[in-house]
């Protein structure tokens, strides 16, 4: 026993630790074990030691009941109170308890810190414990039954207070009938005392009490409930409960904000169905794809995201070259299928490989081009000054001629680019790629980021081989329709054919297909396009690479490039195909590729050469060889790097893992933002999803809302909006209502803390609630009709204001007091603001009787029925319903 408390201490001290990272700011807390029936006693009271009462009782053997059945269970449970009062339960296991602790720390910071928590009695609980004593010697010198009952009458609209109270205070008001002093005069008298043309002073109206409507009925019976009809110590158990109230109060209205309350680098590269894509991409765009989880084919869909700024990173890299960057608790699978923390793999050990995955794109490319007019030549000019072309060229050399004005304007006019000294653009054949990226396009891709370079009016390739060379040219000019021409270049070295297209239309085309046509050879990439295409296209394109690139010969085939992110990309693609691959760097800054074995074999069976030559060296490597030793798709770590950089996380269905960067890596959980710095073993890793997955799931039942999952959506979304990760059409709502960019980049915690002090649920939900989260959270409203339940609302704005409507006055009918010298004979006058939702008469009835109990007096409640205007009244023998009556 000693051990295990050793143990969670320890787990206190480190969560406590790690909570202070996070600019979270709460009470130092005291944390005490109990066994269930505490727990659940303190649940149902809501306080430790509240006074006694027959429904508290209820409402512990409810939750006592749902506990023993294993219907629910409650995981944790804290005072607000400084320092704070938290409760663990006895058996919980140590993650289960590690998770208790870490969200009381969050609770704790939101008491200490919301705004509406500021004016709460941090010494309640012990304060409950005194009035508790006090409301026993009431019932020793009055009697049980008689404080029982008057606790049923005020218990029966505890709820009628007013949440604003602690920001504006009402003034007390007089008792009824009791004599008022006439307000101070002022000017504008007359104006309220005399008639219209009449200078005769009239009597003042009747002032009725309360002056205004009045939302705090408690407080109303506290100031002006006669003495003849309530003794000192029941206006003291009212005071009592009214207190307790303004205390809870904060706690009714921040119900789903205090509930509320990542992890490779974002270079890394995932398979999915839609292709090879980074993570900060992926994360950026929030597409809900499928991505590979390591098994060969098997794709499992996203179901979160998540991101963490600037967190420490480790840098792994691998015999064979294969590098993931990580936060320290990113976990990759180990060769034996266990699972490892970076922050717990030495050199030496054995990682996964995700070897023949295959995974790939579904669908192609879509080639997103339009052909730009044609730039204004010499000829326009001219046409435009009325003159020849002569006359504009003698013009632009300096030479005075009789159309110089004209040709200016026409210069102007036609916004002709003089940088082009002179020159006369002919007619342009138009570029007419295909519409999308297909098997052609993606082979002359690949061979022009091997051994293309751009010109100043379009794209030249160069070729050792004239046969291969003629046929790229073919396929240049029926892929894109345009012309090119071939010549013969050879040099002192050996054969060189050129093959060059002048278009400037393709320039723009190769940019929008992800090709950065200003980097040098050092870092040059597979184009964006490409690597979202299908595995045809795939195999294309690395053909066309390897064509230029790469040879083949004795040791199978070798690739060559002086961009190592180029080198490394390819490696990860080829491991989606089944094929291993070894990166050697060089003396010379470039980087070897090295495919042998039956990865050659493979090699040639998915992609292979176009080059006849390079296609029968490899051929003629594999058929050197009877057998080829029996690869091994796992890896050696040689090297482990320090680092700082962005981390990003998904979180994938089902199989909770995903491939990136050919790894196998598994979901890191950033919503456990305390407990990811933690050492958890797997077992507990597996306990804490499981129960984290229970607490955050979406409400069985339609008519309610899960706070902590609503609540923790909201504060995940509001942290990624303020860090300027909007998607396209968010950009595009705020610049249209804004009329600018997003300024918030960066502000995603600062935001979050500043939402954390200001403000309550109902505000949170109507200003952070948004179209993208209603859609993601497939929000609906429905309602029954017959004996089907059937969806009626599925607008966004609709389905936000019905749940805020459900939380203003915490769900309660809105009740004030309208006149309480109704008739004036001392009755009580309630009005209902009726907001579609019928009371319950029954229900009304009783709670009538319970408020006369308290006044004294016969009490009336103004409300609708049938969408027409009714009032119920309790003069304390009988009921009766009649029509709405003009207020005297």
């Amino acid at each position: 026993m000693s051990s295990e408390l050793e143990r969670l201490t320890q787990a206190i001290e480190e969560i406590w630790t790690a909570s202070q990272s996070t600019g979270l700011d709460p009470f130092p807390i005291h944390f005490d074990i109990v066994p269930a029936s505490v727990m659940y006693e303190i649940g149902s009271y809501g306080l430790p030691g509240r006074f006694s009462h027959w429904t508290h009782g209820k409402a512990f053997h409810q939750m006592k009941t749902m506990y023993d059945y294993g219907l629910s269970k409650i995981y944790e449970l804290i005072i607000n109170t400084n320092p704070a009062q938290a409760f663990l339960m006895e058996g919980n296991s140590l993650i289960q308890n590690k998770l208790v602790i870490a969200h009381v720390i969050g609770h704790s910071d939101f008491f200490k810190c919301n705004a509406y928590f500021q004016h709460t009695n941090r010494q309640m609980a012990d304060i409950a414990g005194v009035t508790a004593e006090r409301i026993r010697a009431y019932e020793y010198a009055h009697g049980e039954r008689a404080v029982e009952e008057f606790l049923d009458a005020v218990l029966s609209i505890h709820e009628h207070i007013d949440p604003n109270l602690r920001v504006i205070r009402k003034p007390r008001y007089p008792a009824p009938g009791a004599g008022k002093s006439r307000p101070k005069g002022t000017d504008y008298d007359d104006l309220w005392l005399m008639r219209a043309n009449d200078e005769q002073p009239v009597a003042p109206v009747r002032s009725r009490v309360p002056e205004e409507p009045e939302k705090d009925l408690l407080l109303f019976l506290l100031e002006h409930t006669p003495q003849s009809e309530m003794q000192d110590w029941q206006r003291d158990v009212l005071n009592i409960v009214r207190n307790e109230m303004l205390y809870f109060l904060p706690q009714m209205q921040t119900k789903v904000m205090n509930e509320g309350w990542a992890c490779a680098t974002g270079e890394s590269l995932l398979a999915t169905e839609e292709g090879f894509v980074r993570f900060r991409a992926l994360y950026q765009q929030r597409q809900k794809i499928g991505v590979s989880s390591g098994a060969a084919g098997a794709i499992h869909p996203i179901i979160d995201f998540h991101q963490e700024q600037q967190a420490p990173t480790l840098r792994i890299t691998t015999r064979r070259g294969y590098t993931i960057e990580g936060a320290l608790r990113h976990r990759v699978q180990l060769h034996d299928g266990s699972w490892a923390f970076l922050n717990e793999v030495h050199t030496g050990d054995r990682v996964k490989l995700a070897f023949g995955a295959d995974v790939w794109a579904y669908q192609p490319v879509p080639v997103d081009y339009a052909p730009t007019p044609a730039d204004a030549s010499l000829s326009d000019v001219a046409d435009a000054a009325g003159c020849s072309v002569w006359t504009v060229l003698r013009h632009q050399r300096g030479r005075v001629t009789r159309s110089s004005d004209a040709i200016t304007a026409a210069l102007a006019s036609t916004v002709y680019e003089t940088r082009r000294e002179g020159k006369v653009l002919s007619s342009r054949t138009s570029l007419s790629p295909p519409p999308f990226v297909n098997e052609s396009l993606a082979h002359f891709l690949g061979y022009f980021v091997g051994d293309g370079n751009v010109t100043k009016s379009g794209v030249c390739l160069t070729c050792g081989d004239e046969e291969y060379a003629r046929r790229l040219a073919d396929l240049t000019e029926t892929t894109l329709g345009l012309p090119v021409t071939l010549r013969d270049d050879a040099t002192d070295t050996g054969p060189r054919w050129r093959i060059e297209a002048h278009s400037r239309d393709l320039l723009r085309l190769l940019a929008a297909l992800g090709i950065d046509l200003g980097v040098k050879a050092p870092d040059k990439q597979i184009p964006d396009a490409v690597l979202r295409s299908p595995k045809a296209v795939m195999s294309a394109f690395l053909s066309g690479y390897f064509d230029a690139d790469a040879y083949a010969g004795p040791h199978g085939v070798i690739l060559s490039s002086a961009s190592a992110e180029l080198v490394k990309t390819v490696q990860i693609v080829l491991l989606n195909y089944g094929i291993l691959s070894t990166q050697r760097p060089k003396p010379d800054g470039c980087t070897h590729l090295e495919v042998k074995g039956s990865s050659a074999v493979r090699f040639r069976q998915e992609i292979g050469f176009r080059v006849d030559r390079k296609q029968r060296a490899l051929d003629a490597y594999i058929d050197g060889h009877h057998w080829f030793k029996q690869e091994d798709p796992t890896d050696a770590i040689v090297s482990i790097e320090l680092g700082q950089a962005d981390v990003f996380d998904i979180t994938v269905d089902v199989a909770h893992s995903y491939v990136a960067n050919g790894f196998v890596n598994h979901n890191s959980y950033w919503h456990s933002r305390i407990l990811r710095d933690m050492d958890l073993s797997g077992e507990e890793h597996l306990e804490f999803t499981r129960l984290h997955a229970s607490v955050l799931s979406p409400s069985p039942r339609g008519t309610s809302v899960n706070p902590y999952y609503v609540g923790f959506k909201i504060f995940e979304d509001i942290e990624r909006r303020w860090n300027g990760d909007l998607t396209a059409d968010e950009h595009r709502d705020y610049a249209r209502e804004n009329h600018g960019p997003w300024p918030h980049k960066g502000k995603g915690r600062e935001k979050m803390f500043e939402i954390r002090e200001l403000e309550n649920d109902v505000s949170f939900l109507r200003n952070y609630l948004t179209r993208h989260l209603v859609d993601e959270l497939d929000m609906y409203i429905y309602r029954k009709e017959g004996n089907e339940w059937v969806v009626v609302e599925k607008d966004w704005r609709k389905i936000r204001d019905a749940i805020v409507e459900s939380m203003t006055n915490f769900g309660f009918p809105y009740l004030v007091v309208e006149d309480g010298d109704y008739r004036r004979a001392g009755e009580l006058y309630l009005r209902h603001s009726f907001d579609g939702r019928e009371l319950d008469s029954g229900y009304a009835f009783k709670t009538l009787r319970h408020l006369h109990k308290l006044w004294g007096r016969p009490v009336h409640i103004e409300t609708r029925v049938d969408e027409q205007p009714v009032v119920w009244t309790f003069d304390g023998e009988n009921e009766r319903t009649e029509e709405k009556p003009a207020l005297s």
